[in-house]
């Protein structure tokens, strides 16, 4: 019996442990600063032009912003002077949607612990 008591004594307090989890996520969600969906990274092109450099190099650096929209990728070149702003509401943006598919972990695993522990009160009549 003893045991029974600790094992639901561990599943009260792993639950306790999520909830405080889920308190750390919350001022992810409540954060009033802008984010922007999407990713940017350095993209190598060619011109096209016969005589220019990037015809038998590497090509030319320009930095892009890709993002989902509709289903499809779309591509967008990075305004001049705008690369940092972009940079850092992207990571918001992944940040928010890690904080997002960890919350829906961390409640999977509280409901999976309210039910073992509805089982384990449960009585027979």
């Amino acid at each position: 019996m003893q045991t029974e008591l600790d094992r639901l004594s561990r599943m009260r307090q792993s639950l306790v442990d999520l909830a405080r989890e889920v308190e750390l996520l919350m001022p992810i969600f409540m954060d009033r600063l802008p984010l922007a969906k999407g990713s940017v990274y350095k993209q190598w092109r060619k011109c096209g032009k016969s005589n220019c450099r990037c015809s038998h190099g590497k090509g030319h650096a320009s930095m892009m912003l890709s993002r989902s929209q509709g289903g499809k990728t779309r591509l967008m070149a990075v305004p001049e002077g705008r690369l940092k702003e972009l940079q850092i509401l992207t990571r918001r943006y992944r940040r928010f949607r890690s904080a997002r598919a960890r919350l829906g972990q961390i409640y999977r695993r509280m409901l999976t612990l309210i039910d073992e522990l509805e089982a384990a009160r449960e009585q027979d009549l």
